[in-house]
């Protein structure tokens, strides 16, 4: 083992010394700016400045780092307490399973567009403009997604036609695009640069068309379509340029086949096939949250009450001439029983159909009754607007909509007036929030819990890149109209170009290693990972190296230590804490991402603490465990601090609050093994709170 001391240009000065028979000692005065050869298998003490820069320097060393700069001689700490620090690293190297080097080769350089809206033409026509080939998959027969169901775009009501149809001619431009509709993914297998992505085609009924027309006459079958009547063989205007049959509600009375015959089929069989990729984008887009599930406003219920979308086609295709409407916002948003969330464009989407009706029908009374109103951004100005034009807004939440006489009745407060009203009304638009697509998501292995990709528990580390290799677009990552759904679009389609660029993937980054002797399949570690990326294969606990983010959450949770995390194990972190604390010091264990980086900042702040806090820098906070502080108590410790991220800003999403449960534990336990319970303090601790971080440790020193 080799211990490299940097000298940082004559500020660290240590005399020689023996650190064993197996441990090469080396000074150099500029460690930062010189390349040295470390092997991968190596292991390597690395003395100097704070490991926030150093690690970056030697990024495939399996490496512990000693802050000799920030921790030592710049609060003006005694050149011993220097020696404790590499002694104990070099016992905590002799523990340690090096960090295995990951190779992912990138077999197939096509990608996979799971979705056909906006963002999904939009990220297709980009990719094959460089020359990638793209499969994209739409589930429905027609590609336009959200878009095409709407007749205007907000906050002008542009016509659709004005963006979707462009879209669609840059896309099919490019030959090497390859396009499933009425399709969906079925199962993924794989990683980055080798995707296997089972698809099953449904059957369209329609084989040859010449679009006359003569199918959907006949055709006895209406249907509502979000507010739109049509029937069950039907057209759109986007693409594929050919009817299609609805086979969920299409009875196969026949009558389409006696005016086309040969051309349509009512026993047409599905399709399954498997296709590989080496990247996968998701632009599965909007996903309306079910109104229905807030019972109080009597959606498909009572008559009249319905969304912006059915309203919106309703309006337009000319079933609907409303005389007095009630808009309600945040129909279920905000809401401790629905959805927790702001959606963001639900706002814009409530005003654009308010303006929709008022050009229509000038002499329409519309009322909007909203918590808040959000047009963010330039869109004030048709909030404004629409006051002009008579639009009466109304601050409040209505409590519930019934009927009276005939009529809908909408029962609310207003606090601009501060009074309740009931509005009758003889339409009620309930403008509801989105929800992410969980079901093309825990297809591809990505566990959202609830929150689009943009709230995903490893958010810190960027929203485009789910586990590697997997992107999103547009309204799939979070609620976004037509502009943002394009730019996000743009962003993945580049960082899929990106990816290309490669021919293989080589990851240093420590994974969670399960030796099969000891674990006993318990089942505890795959509930504990935040990222979903252990599970059960062939009754043997599985690690998908693609998914790990290298918390040790799991090697903690681990009754049995069957779970270690390469660079960092709770074996190694016990010699570490062995081999370091002295009687009457104080330990602190703090996370690398927030707590640790408060301590670099005091030696820059000048901002003093004791000399004897000795500091160990930890992946997450929790990935401590209680035999750790009891190493540290019981080697003399007059405390043990244990410093966090603050609440919900966790980098592994909730290791902050495994740990917070472990220390309240313990701490209710320290009494009967003899030791005092406020020894023992977590803390949340921010990157630059030095002078928090000195007053806690100067409080427990006392």
């Amino acid at each position: 083992m080799r211990v490299l001391v940097c000298t940082c240009k004559g500020k660290i000065q240590l005399p020689k010394k023996d650190l064993g028979p197996n441990v090469i000692l080396e000074q150099h005065d500029d460690l930062c700016k010189k390349k040295f050869q470390i092997k991968p298998d190596e292991k390597v003490v690395i003395a100097g400045c704070s490991p926030t820069v150093m690690e970056g320097l030697f990024p495939h060393a399996t490496a512990e780092y000693v802050n000799l700069h920030e921790h030592v001689v710049l609060p003006g700490h005694g050149i011993e307490k220097a020696w404790d620090l590499i002694t104990a690293a070099v016992a905590k190297l002799e523990h340690v399973t090096p960090v295995t080097t990951r190779v992912f080769p990138i077999k197939h350089k096509e990608v996979i567009v799971i979705g056909g809206g906006i963002a999904g033409i939009e990220v297709t026509s980009q990719l094959a403009r460089n020359g990638i080939t793209v499969t994209m998959i739409e589930q429905k027969p027609f590609l336009g997604g959200t878009v095409a169901q709407l007749d205007r775009l907000y906050p002008e009501g542009t016509p659709y036609g004005h963006t979707l149809m462009p879209q669609i001619g840059n896309m099919l431009q490019n030959d090497t695009s390859r396009i499933y509709t009425n399709a969906e993914v079925t199962g993924v297998t794989g990683t980055v640069g080798n995707y296997t992505v089972s698809l099953h085609t449904h059957p369209r009924g329609v084989i040859e068309c010449t679009n006359c027309g003569k199918c959907a006459d006949v055709c006895p079958v209406e249907v509502d379509d979000a507010g739109k009547m049509r029937k069950a063989i039907y057209y759109e205007p986007t693409y594929p340029d050919i009817y299609a049959i609805d086979f969920d509600t299409c009875t196969r009375c026949g009558e389409c086949v006696k005016v086309c015959e040969g051309k349509i089929s009512l026993d047409e069989k599905g399709i399954d096939k498997e296709i590989q990729a080496g990247a996968i984008v998701v632009a599965t887009g909007l996903a309306w949250y079910d109104v229905a599930r807030v019972e109080e406003y009597g959606y498909k219920r009572l008559d009249g009450v319905m969304t912006t979308l059915e309203f919106e086609r309703a309006v337009t295709s000319g079933r609907l001439n409303p005389k007095k409407i009630v808009f309600i916002y945040c129909a279920g948003s905000r809401d401790s029983k629905h959805l927790l969330y702001c959606s963001k464009i639900c706002c814009f989407l409530g005003l654009k159909e308010a303006k929709l009706v008022v050009d229509r029908f000038p002499d329409v009374q519309v009322y909007i009754a909203a918590m808040d109103m959000r047009s963010s951004g330039t869109f004030e100005y048709l909030y404004n607007t629409l006051r002009e034009r008579g639009v009466s807004f109304i601050k409040g939440k209505p409590s519930e909509v019934f009927q009276r006489n005939g009529n809908l009745v909408v029962r609310t407060e207003d606090l601009y007036t501060n009074e309740l009203l009931e509005i009758e009304a003889d339409t009620v638009v309930l403008s509801s929030g989105f929800t992410p697509d969980t079901q093309t998501f825990n297809k591809l292995g990505v566990r959202l819990e609830h929150d689009f990709p943009i709230l995903f528990e490893n958010a810190s580390l960027g929203n485009m890149e789910l586990p590697r290799g997997i992107f999103t677009a547009g309204a799939a990552t979070f609620p976004a109209g037509v502009r943002d759904a394009l730019i996000d679009a743009r962003k993945a389609a580049f960082s899929v170009v990106n990816l290309f660029h490669q021919d293989k993937i080589e990851m240093q980054q420590p994974n969670a290693v399960v030796n099969e002797d000891l674990c006993s399949v318990c089942r505890m570690c795959i509930g504990t990972c935040p990222y979903g990326a252990i599970s059960i294969v062939e009754d043997k606990i599985h690690v998908d190296e693609t998914l790990c983010m290298g918390c040790g959450i799991c090697a903690i949770t681990c009754p049995s230590y069957a779970s270690q995390l390469e660079g960092f194990n709770p074996a190694a972190l016990s010699s570490h804490i062995r081999a370091l604390v002295r009687q009457g010091d104080i330990l602190a264990l703090l996370c690398k991402w927030s707590a640790y980086n408060a301590t670099d900042r005091a030696a820059y702040d000048r901002v003093a603490y004791p000399q004897n806090v000795r500091i160990i820098r930890v992946p997450c906070s929790g990935a401590v465990d209680i035999s750790h502080v009891m190493d540290a108590l019981q080697n003399g410790a007059k405390g043990v601090l244990i410093g966090g991220c603050y609440p919900n800003a966790c980098h592994y999403a909730r290791g902050n609050f495994r740990a917070k449960a472990r220390e309240q534990i313990l701490r209710i336990n320290l009494d009967l093994l003899g030791f005092n319970k406020n020894s023992v303090r977590l803390e949340w601790i921010g990157k630059d709170e030095a002078r928090k971080f000195a007053s806690i440790v100067k409080e427990m020193n006392k």
